[in-house]
């Protein structure tokens, strides 16, 4: 049985860090950053100001970080990042907007980013299987 998913609401802002083993859903502010043992979503209209580190990691909102540290990125189309990323697997929507640094590494790494059209219709937040 999976956990629910930790939500910070769309009215909500969290002033210092957060960490946890569940999945994490961000739909407010979280100033600081996250240490996430599972699948961190930044859902539209959800904003990071810090680091994250976490085993999977979607992007809908916005993300101004210094390192994005995980397994699989996805951003999406309404994505918005600023931050370097360390990633076996990143894939980005087009229309999505990223600025930083990208390096790839860990077992079956690809050679690059993968770009993609985000068909998504809102909703459903959870990551891509291809």
């Amino acid at each position: 049985m999976t956990s629910p998913a930790t939500v910070i609401g769309a009215g909500t802002t969290v002033h210092g860090d957060v960490s946890g083993r569940d999945p994490l859903e961000i739909r407010g502010t979280v100033e600081g950053d996250c240490r996430i043992g599972g699948l961190c979503v930044v859902a539209e209209g959800g904003r990071v100001l810090g680091n994250i580190e976490a085993d999977g990691l979607v992007v809908a909102g916005e993300i101004e970080a210094g390192k994005l540290t995980v397994d699989r990125v996805e951003l999406r189309s309404s994505a918005r990042v600023r931050a370097a990323i360390t990633a076996r697997v990143l894939a980005i929507a087009d229309g999505a907007f990223y600025e930083g640094d990208v390096q790839m590494e860990g077992a079956g790494a690809s050679g690059g980013p993968t770009f993609f059209k985000d068909r998504r219709q809102g909703g459903d937040e959870g990551p891509s299987r291809r």
